[in-house]
């Protein structure tokens, strides 16, 4: 059988969770990624043969920093790349063919379902929105854009199936769906080998910090330093951090290994951050991502779960977090949520492989 997995250029959270799918797809089956995301982290990522196709066929958000989005320039991106996908349909279909597609799977990538039809194989959506959820918020900046609109509706309504992930939005164009468990990486506590990487004693109270990719230079980060129980770790180097934030690698701890080990995230409010807090058991401190169809139903859902502290973005920006650092050590840690996510979606993603081989 084989998989071909078109993934959003979105930033990397699709591709994280695509990749834990993947990761629990059985030996036999062959992958192939079609996305901008770059090869290094698949390589990173997936724990089994596969191939990357390089191409772009949608734009996500275009981003000022890591919760700001420039409306006007993403909707005239997605314009021009769906122009540019209708003109490449029979093109996409034809490789389908001549490579033995089994099933087009999309994260969340319209066009693949189009791909799919006219290929005439199996699609599933793997997912927990749209990108026609996010756009329809925006639409109001350029009116003309409700053709594209309605070609999303009606590319994401020929999908065979949706594995709606916990926590989903609505979404009512898919005919069928699947409401799955939470989606993402079980980590291993290396509690010990983070507090030796900062020089710290054993007491000490750990913070990981996820700016995100796009960061967020105007937060005061260095007033981390008021908070001196505490040592925090990120991925990204932040301007003008304290001695007591520590850029960490990915080539010496697994992320997933951070989440397992700390005490709190503090960061913006995305599926996979959402995601891998409940599955592993850490509570977060969050700010709000305005514009974003998403957050609103992930909003909800942490604060359904009871282990996330809000704060407003001024609050956050100027790093207010005292108050709610303080909830969180007091609370602790909840429970690690239980989820078969992933193994759900590799089967179902493998069932419809097989009707279309």
């Amino acid at each position: 059988m084989k998989v071909l997995y078109y993934i959003t250029s979105h930033g990397y959270g699709h591709a994280l969770r695509s990749a834990a799918i993947c990761n629990r797809l059985s030996p036999e089956t062959d992958i192939v990624f079609r996305t901008a995301v770059p090869r290094k982290f698949f390589d990173e990522e997936v724990k089994r043969p596969f191939f990357c196709e390089p191409a772009e066929f949608d734009c996500g958000c275009i981003q000022t920093d890591g919760v700001t989005v420039d409306e006007e320039k993403t909707l005239s991106r997605y314009r021009e790349l769906a122009a540019h996908n209708s003109r490449m349909l029979d093109k996409e279909a034809c490789w389908c063919a001549r490579n033995r597609v089994s099933v087009i799977v999309s994260d969340i990538v319209p066009f693949a379902f189009e791909v799919a039809s006219r290929a005439g194989v199996p699609s599933v959506a793997a997912t927990n929105f749209t990108w026609c959820s996010i756009y329809e918020e925006y639409a109001w900046a350029v009116p003309e854009f409700s053709r594209e609109l309605d070609g999303m509706r009606r590319q994401y309504s020929m999908a065979s199936l949706l594995l709606a992930m916990f926590p989903a939005n609505p979404m009512p164009y898919f005919a069928n769906r699947k409401d799955v468990d939470a989606v993402g990486r079980v980590g291993t506590n290396v509690r010990e080998r983070l507090l030796k990487e900062a020089g710290a004693g054993p007491n000490r109270k750990l913070g990981l910090i996820y700016a995100g990719n796009f960061g967020m230079d105007s937060v005061r980060w260095r007033a981390l330093a008021e908070f001196q129980d505490w040592e925090f770790f990120g991925l990204y180097p932040l301007k003008d951090a304290p001695a007591n934030y520590h850029c960490i690698s990915k080539n010496s701890f697994r992320y997933q290994d951070c989440i397992a080990s700390a005490d709190v995230m503090i960061g913006k409010l995305g599926y996979g951050t959402c995601a891998e807090c409940f599955i592993n058991g850490l509570p977060i401190i969050y700010l709000p991502r305005e514009g974003f169809a998403e957050y609103p139903v992930l909003h909800a859902a942490v604060t359904g779960w009871g282990h996330g502290y809000f704060l407003p973005r001024d609050d956050f920006y100027d790093l207010r977090w005292g108050g709610a650092l303080d909830a969180a050590a007091r609370r602790g840690r909840p429970a690690p949520m239980k989820s078969d996510g992933a193994e759900i979606c590799a089967r179902e993603i493998e069932a419809a492989a097989k009707k279309g081989s």
